[in-house]
């Protein structure tokens, strides 16, 4: 081992031999004092178990003698059956009645005497019970007052006690050891302190104030650095280091650009990617993105804002064709935060891009493909309904029945338009004329709908006023009538008439409009699927309520949840965020 090695392993040793010996110094001390408080709560558990277990064979001699009974050994015991030693003594300490161990004459008193015992107390373990632990309580009136005592076993409990205080001697007086060693390992600790201080006079012009050696020492460093920089600059400067360590790594392009835009750096993979090259450090942009003005454009903006654009992308012209490709600017600071330079990384986007679209296109015909069978489930039912009552029709032309037929096909008509029309309200809600629309009215009216067919509706307006809205009256009645019919078809199968509740709750962020009902709920299966085209739970349905409804709020920058109402039931909650409120005013709502 060289003598360097050495000298660095003492020094190693001189550091962490005394952070090792205040940290044993503060875990002992720790666990001594935990170890204490642990066995001390042990002991006034105990202490207290036998004062309660005192009062209970008190409380059981008095119920004897207040029935007439003179208690005897076996009572004592029978109160007390775990104890080591129960005893009845007056008040001059004399034994008048025991079972088990009776204690010695002089240990029969507690400190302080019998006489200060008004309610059950314990004591020790201590020099008067040095294995056990004793339980007094008072007995009788107090001019016959009598003590039962009550002993139980501690004999654990006292030897740790005991060893506690041998422990304490032993761990005090190591840790007073350690502490010793610690001060003198201190004068070896502040040895290079002093050294430091000491070469830092010898530099500096004068010698530091008191008090202020720390900041003589950084003063005096700086000053060293300051000297060793002007003598020796680096061969490279910061920024091509920069391009140096991260143009091997990087799996996308970069190019380095000085404050001017000059560029000072690009790597392989961004050569590649713009089919260019760096002919020497220092070029202009628009020589070495001769090819790419949208590129060169953005670039340009960068370096005459100095600030960069968050993410942008643009498309550059390559041998492929036309690519897009995504790009970030990161302007390169001083410590005085000027602008030193720009990081530019760029990555081809044009792969990425066609999955999207490849994958949105899927969906969206997967989206069709789905609302098609949906259309076509219903009109074939119903297309059988009409064919059936039709044949019945052209067998029994003469019946009676013929009208409730002819009811029957006038109602799969009916529904056959229900579903034609929310299915093109679905495919347009595009075509919505906004203005300014008062929420409140527009809520009565949806609840008066003669086609909840007598469900009762109760409109809550909020309390501060009625919101006026941005958007269209009549898409939004149409989505409240679609949640209010789901509601009341919910509340017609838990065999009820309603009330379904509306509540609106103006807030800071925006307004709430809940409405409640008391039916089954949501069903397991369709939870996932609420908002999608045709998926329905119940018999007949449609399953377009929601999805409009849902397509209708989001059109208007809104929110729509459904959830389960406390108490049983659904509440579907439509939220419109505060920049579609119009205003909030202070007309009184309906309650």
């Amino acid at each position: 081992m060289s003598e360097r090695r050495r000298l660095g392993l003492r020094r190693e040793v001189l550091v962490l031999l005394p952070v090792a010996f205040l940290l044993l110094v503060v875990l002992s001390t720790f666990t001594l004092f935990s170890y204490r408080e642990a066995l001390a709560a042990l002991a006034r558990e105990r202490r207290e178990e036998a004062a309660l277990l005192a009062g209970s064979v008190a409380q059981h001699l008095a119920a004897l003698r207040g029935g007439g009974t003179s208690p005897g050994p076996l009572d004592l015991r029978e109160a007390a059956p775990a104890a080591r030693g129960v005893a009845l003594i007056d008040a001059g300490g004399e034994v008048l009645q025991f079972v088990g161990e009776l204690p010695a004459a002089n240990l029969l008193e507690p400190a302080g005497g019998l006489p200060a015992i008004e309610r059950p107390a314990g004591f020790g373990p201590d020099e008067g019970s040095p294995d056990s632990v004793v339980g007094f309580a008072p007995l009788g009136s107090p001019s016959g007052r009598r003590y039962v005592r009550v002993d139980l076993p501690a004999g654990v409990l006292a030897g740790q006690l005991r060893a506690l205080r041998v422990l304490t001697v032993f761990v005090l007086t190591l840790n007073g050891a350690l502490v010793l060693l610690l001060l003198l390992f201190l004068r070896h600790l502040l040895a290079p302190w002093e050294t430091l201080l000491a070469r830092a006079r010898e530099m500096g012009e004068g010698d530091a104030k008191e008090g202020d050696e720390v900041e003589f020492l950084l003063a005096t460093f700086e000053k060293a650095v300051n000297s060793l920089a002007a003598q020796e600059r680096k061969a490279e400067d910061d920024i091509a280091a920069l391009e140096r360590t991260l143009s091997a790594s990087l799996q996308s392009g970069l190019l380095l650009l000085d404050r001017q835009g000059r560029v000072l750096a690009l790597n392989a993979m961004g050569a590649a990617l713009l089919e260019t090259a760096l002919d020497e450090p220092g070029e202009t942009l628009e020589k070495v993105l001769a090819g790419q003005p949208e590129l060169l454009e953005l670039l340009r903006e960068a370096v005459t804002l100095g600030t960069a654009p968050q993410r942008r992308e643009c498309s550059v012209r390559s041998g492929r064709g036309m690519l897009t490709v995504g790009l970030t600017v990161h302007p390169l600071r001083r410590d005085d935060g000027e602008v030193r330079g720009y990081l530019v990384l760029f990555a081809d986007l044009t792969e990425v891009r066609r999955r999207a679209e490849e994958s949105r296109i899927a969906e969206s015909l997967a989206q069709l493909g789905e609302m098609a069978g949906g259309v076509a489930h219903e009109l074939r039912n119903s297309l059988a309904t009409l064919r059936g009552y039709l044949t019945l029709i052209e067998r029994r032309p003469d019946e009676d029945s013929i009208a409730d037929f002819l009811s029957e096909i006038r109602h799969e008509a009916d529904h056959l338009e229900r579903v034609l029309e929310d299915f093109l309200a679905f495919a347009r809600p595009g075509t919505a004329r906004f203005r300014e629309t008062s929420l409140t009215p527009l809520l009565l009216r949806a609840a008066a709908d003669p086609a909840l067919s007598g469900v009762e509706v109760q409109v809550h307006g909020s309390p501060v006023g009625d919101a006026v809205l941005r958007g269209d009256p009549q898409l939004l009645e149409r989505a409240v009538r679609n949640l209010l019919h789901n509601a009341a078809q919910a509340e017609r199968e838990a065999g009820r008439r309603g009330p379904v509740e509306i509540r609106v709750d103006l807030q800071p962020e925006g307004t709430e409009v809940a409405i409640e009902d008391r039916g089954p709920g949501l069903s397991p299966e369709i939870r996932g699927r609420l908002f999608h085209p045709f998926a329905t739970g119940r018999p007949g349905g449609v399953g377009l309520g929601l999805a409009l409804a849902h397509r209708i709020v989001v059109l208007h920058g809104g929110r729509i949840r459904l959830e389960d109402r406390p108490g049983g039931g659904t509440r579907a909650v439509l939220f419109f965020p505060s920049d579609t409120i119009v205003t909030g005013g202070n007309e009184a709502a309906p309650g």
